[in-house]
């Protein structure tokens, strides 16, 4: 066996037990002892048997020819001499046999307890790290490949992983008890059955490794139908496909993909069932020659009747044995195989992090925000999206950026909220580096809308208190914010007022318009006490005239405040005091929104039909 495949099992192993036992010592120690009594008690039954059966045949032999005991009834024979023997093993075995089964109905409702246990335990990691990353992960493809392997396969190979922990347990236990059984026959015996499994378990590794890598390959092409089957499905893209007609397209993309899918899959399970087939020949070979042998030794006068049914029984049970620790060990080794993309995700550096000794969030700004010869690259990529950008804005002024799209207006808003760090200058607020700063601290003085906001199916109080969760839902603040953004006027006519739930995705709610959305968007990033609003096309899906209102409802909300804007509409522009316009990550005009629009440069060609 090749030492990686040996190296990966151990370590497999001691990560599920590690697993398996934080999430419940409780149901861990309770689990290990109902397997290990459910792997004993089939070796009393099978001793039990032999008795039984000895006894049995020695009663037989007593009675004289012809002379079988029928006066009396059928049970005449429990009186005769040796009979009694024949009942009591009889009914250990019985008892051995039923408390078997109870054992099994406990192991059952202790098992479904503990996956349940695992379960959780995973998800709340993985929620965890989520949380956690930086927004780099969600922007790059092979993060999201692993991510895709570690959803599909980390919720249930962690379930997979404690079955088999405890099959080991209670095959290996068994086993060593049947190994024993049997050297008592004859070492070889038991020496001849363990070697039988020694290559269904060189194959499985094997084909563990093989399915691990076969998968991973496959994980671009499972995402591309994934997405396929998303466009066909998801409600967003309906009106585009009835009204374009590109539904065909979707489908010819998913069917191909499919095919080659499928196609793949036909290859693996017939590399798989024909060596399975050839392992399963050998360990029946072995099988039929050793109870052949045996039934020599019966007839030899070297073994009882009793103890050849009970070696042969042991046989076959240990066949069944050895095939289910080689599955269960197997199994350990490919769910692990599997959980190293869950693994790779719990162990994913995050580069925007606090200081070890963070810097006081300036509260409130007094100098105002830098850029100092920033620039900055996505990971992944080597073409500069910012080159040098340097700018400033005041705690109360109301800036706008406006450029083409790839200028770098969106990668300013990111950096603004410390999604990212810049690859070289700095940001300064009051002087002090963003870097310096806790992230969580600093976001938390942050307001913002993007463009892409969130439509969550709450209702439209948790919606609006999403912004800022504090105390309730409920609380006052929430239908304060509501009625500063006019959404009272709009939720009045809903039939449960801020309580009413948006969207039909998990029940029977109201689905708002996309103005309304933004509305509510917009008062989920006015809930909270921000010293920065962020606005990325706050109008974008707005009317005119709501457009206008919420022109002022931003005047009302920005007074006192820093006020980044992003937007082309120039009813947006014009309310701000100053117009950054970008190029290729930096700046190339400033000054007033209606200079900028008489003059000649970059701005009034922007606007220029």
């Amino acid at each position: 066996m090749k030492r990686e495949p040996i190296r990966v099992l151990a370590s497999s192993l001691g990560r599920a037990l590690r697993l398996v036992w934080s999430s419940s010592p409780r149901l861990a120690l309770a689990q290990t002892m109902l397997a290990m009594a459910q792997a004993l008690l089939p070796l009393v039954m099978l001793y039990a048997l032999k008795r039984a059966v000895d006894a049995a045949t020695a009663v037989v032999q007593a009675i004289p020819a012809g002379g079988m005991v029928t006066e009396g009834g059928w049970y005449a024979w429990l009186f005769h001499s040796g009979g009694g023997e024949v009942a009591v093993w009889f009914v250990v075995g019985a008892a051995a046999l039923g408390a078997n089964a109870c054992l099994r109905i406990a192991a059952a409702w202790i098992s479904e307890q503990h996956a349940m246990a695992v379960s959780d335990l995973v998800h709340a990691r993985l929620h965890a790290k989520m949380l956690a990353v930086d927004l780099a992960f969600f922007e790059n493809s092979a993060d999201q490949n692993r991510l895709h392997l570690a959803q599909e396969q980390a919720m249930t190979r962690p379930i997979s992983v404690l079955d088999s922990l405890f099959l080991i347990l209670q095959s290996a236990v068994g086993l060593l008890g049947i190994f024993l059984m049997l050297a008592t026959l004859h070492p070889l015996v038991a020496l001849v059955l363990a070697l039988a499994g020694v290559p269904a378990l060189f194959f499985r590794l094997q084909r563990g490794q093989r399915l691990y890598e076969w998968r991973r390959d496959l994980a671009p092409l499972e995402r591309e139908a994934g997405y396929f089957h998303h466009l066909l499905t998801d409600g967003d893209y309906a009106k585009e496909l009835r009204l374009q007609g590109h539904g065909a397209f979707c489908r010819t993309r998913f069917e191909a993909v499919r095919a080659r899918l499928r196609n793949e899959r036909l290859v693996w399970r017939r590399y798989v069932l024909s060596r399975e087939l050839a392992m399963q020949a050998v360990l029946l070979v072995v099988v039929a020659a050793l109870i052949l042998w045996m039934t020599g030794r019966l007839f030899a006068g070297a073994l009882t009747l009793g103890a050849l049914v009970m070696y042969a029984q042991a046989v076959q049970r240990g066949q069944g044995q050895l095939g289910l620790l080689v599955s269960s060990v197997v199994e350990v080794y490919q769910s692990a195989l599997f959980l190293q993309a869950f693994d790779e995700l719990m162990v994913l550096p995050e580069r925007v992090v606090a200081p070890a000794v963070p810097r006081a969030v300036p509260v409130p700004m007094r100098e105002g925000i830098v850029f100092e010869r920033v620039e900055f690259t996505y990971p992944g990529t080597d073409r500069p999206v910012l080159r040098g950008l340097n700018f400033a804005f005041r705690p109360d002024e109301r800036l706008a950026l406006v450029g083409a799209n790839g200028a770098g207006k969106s990668t300013i808003v990111k950096l603004l909220c410390r999604l990212y760090d810049p690859t070289a200058g700095r940001i300064l607020v009051d002087g002090v580096d963003l870097r310096d700063l806790d992230p969580a601290a600093w976001r938390r003085r942050i307001g913002v809308l993007f463009q892409d906001f969130g439509r969550y199916q709450l209702t439209v109080a948790e919606n609006i208190w999403l912004g800022d969760p504090r105390g309730a839902p409920g609380d006052a603040r929430i239908a304060d914010v509501a009625q500063r953004t006019g959404l009272d006027e709009v939720v009045s006519h809903w039939t449960q007022g801020l309580a009413t739930p948006l969207g039909r995705w998990l029940r029977e709610g109201t689905e708002p318009s996309a103005g309304q959305w933004q509305r509510i968007a917009l008062a989920r990033a006015m809930l909270r006490d921000a010293d920065l609003l962020i606005m990325d096309e706050p109008t974008s899906a707005l009317d005119a005239r709501t457009q206008r209102e919420v022109v002022r409802l931003l005047q009302t909300a920005a007074a006192g405040r820093a006020a980044l804007v992003v937007s082309h509409r120039p009813e947006m522009l014009a309310w701000t005091q100053r117009v950054i316009v970008l190029r290729e990550g930096a700046v190339v005009e400033e000054g007033p929104f209606e200079a900028l629009r008489s003059g000649h440069g970059e701005f009034a060609n922007l606007f220029t039909p």
